[in-house]
């Protein structure tokens, strides 16, 4: 089933609306003013009948998913009436109308694009608007872990043997429509140099836009060939008066078409920022897919900023550059992973079965993350409130496992990494002259060995490697080898119940 997509800009207090930006060929326009589309302002609409490309947030074959912007639910105009905010509803509801074409046409996007003109398929498996412990999920965030849960349309890979490396770890990857492929050729495009490096625009169209505008540049960068005949960037502009403004580029030969981005200038000795931390340059957009469609080009767009992620299209036709914001989203940065309500009860339940007599006399309370072989998937580490008992714990999907407990006497420590793996040994008095030890091999959030030793004035005396005898002289080979030891940060989170 088809549907229009409209795309919008609308007012700063429409959170979940969209933004279109309009530019002219460098002849088009006076040079004594800079006419600018706001991009909080006016409302703009370009219907197409054909399902747009859009992103796909990639971390692993088993964490794919396509992030809401906005919420699923249909805005209620009631609420909007009631809540003095009814000048908002039209635009809120068109951004609503973006997002449910998609969701009615979700299952049709088939192909996810990659590097060197390649695609891979791939297949919707299923939405997901709640946590594990029942809670609505809040759309338009990108969050820094697979274990943090967003809500949106999930997908997977047809083949396993598509499976991306592990550069494309938490990237926005670009997905299309059966239909939008029918009408539309892939172009292949390069980066013409490092983001960090800036390869200015050519001479000529440096000159063509100053002309235009009115002004001087400061800075460019070219930054992609687009098929055999287009080029992207961006250029800069010497601050203005009180403003101050960069521009989209692209070029078709001769053609220069652009697009003005106002940003926000504090004054000779203060830097002029278009997103937060970003040292005062405008910076060039990555591009995710290009295209020639039946009105021209067409391509995607990801502006990243330390905190967020703007990503949409840009248009070329009927001789202007167009630019159409699908959403900005809020790129979440340093986020602890949560312990959910639903599995405490289970953890709790392996730390007193492990031993009913003893263990029943503490309570988990609280608990840190802690990755002992750097997998990026940790394990968990719960104490009691006398921080000397407590249990450690594997935690994979949804799959938890006991590793083994510390106590009053029994205290961990842990190694660096090798080889993909790392040691947790929890060891201490067993009275008088003996030291016990239990040692715990990790990889790949398993434990794949498991030792004991005795230790009688130095000696060994009694050791085990996964629960079988194990000569003394190889226990001590063995706990001779193992790394270096690591002392991480420890910080708690009390469990809120």
């Amino acid at each position: 089933m088809r549907k229009y997509f409209c795309f919008i800009v609308a007012s700063a207090l429409a959170l979940m609306v969209g933004c279109t930006n309009k530019g002219q060929t460098a002849g088009g326009a006076d040079n004594d003013s800079l006419a600018v589309d706001s991009l909080d302002g006016a409302v703009a609409e370009v219907c197409d009948t054909t399902p747009q490309p859009v992103f796909l947030y990639y971390f692993d074959p088993d964490h794919m998913q396509v992030v809401y912007w906005t919420d699923a639910k249909e805005p209620d105009r009631a609420w909007y009436d009631k809540n003095g905010m009814s000048e908002y509803f039209a635009d809120a509801h068109k951004a609503w109308e973006q997002f449910d074409g998609y969701r009615r046409n979700a299952a049709g996007y088939t192909q996810m694009l990659v590097g060197d003109m390649k695609s891979v398929p791939i297949r919707c498996i299923g939405e997901q608007l709640k946590n594990p412990d029942g809670e609505d999920l809040f759309p338009g965030e990108l969050h820094s872990r697979k274990t943090i849960p967003s809500p949106g349309m999930k997908y997977a890979l047809v083949n396993l043997k598509d499976s991306l490396r592990g550069e494309h770890f938490a990237e926005l990857l670009v997905i299309v429509h059966d239909d939008y492929m029918k009408t539309h050729k892939r172009l292949a495009t390069k980066l013409e140099s490092p983001f960090d490096v800036g390869k200015p625009l050519p001479a000529a169209v440096i000159k063509q836009l100053e002309e235009q505008y009115g002004m001087k540049t400061q800075r460019s960068e070219l930054t992609y060939t687009i098929g055999d005949r287009y080029k992207y960037g961006i250029l800069q502009f010497k601050p203005k008066g009180k403003k101050v403004f960069a521009l989209e580029v692209v070029t078709d030969g001769d053609k220069v078409y652009s697009i003005p981005v106002e940003g926000q200038y504090d004054g000779e000795d203060m830097n002029s920022t278009w997103n937060v931390d970003d040292g005062g340059e405008y910076a060039s957009s990555g591009i995710g897919a290009a295209f020639e469609g039946p009105d021209g080009l067409e391509f995607t767009f990801e502006h990243r900023a330390p905190e967020s992620a703007t990503v949409g299209m840009f248009f070329l036709r009927n001789g202007k550059l167009e630019r159409q914001t699908l959403e900005v989203y809020h790129q979440l940065v340093d986020e602890s992973r949560p312990l959910w309500k639903k599995d405490i009860a289970t953890l709790r339940k392996l730390y007193l079965d492990n031993d009913p007599h003893e263990n029943k006399y503490y309570k988990l309370t609280k608990y840190r993350w802690i990755d002992i072989d750097d997998d990026f998937n940790e394990e968990l580490w719960m104490r009691d409130k006398d921080d000397k008992h407590g249990a450690f714990f594997t935690v994979k999907d949804d799959h938890i496992q006991l590793i083994g407990v510390e106590t009053d006497k029994l205290h961990p420590s842990f190694t660096q990494v090798r080889d993909g793996k790392g040691w947790l040994r929890i060891s201490g008095s067993a009275g008088g002259p003996a030291v016990f030890s239990q040692i715990y091999e990790l990889k790949q959030s398993q434990v794949i060995h498991r030792m004991t030793a005795l230790e009688v004035y130095g000696e060994f005396d009694e050791c085990t490697f996964d629960g079988k005898p194990f000569a003394k002289d190889k226990a001590a080979d063995y706990i001779k080898s193992l790394p270096v030891p690591r002392d991480p940060y420890l910080y708690w989170a009390e469990i809120q119940e």
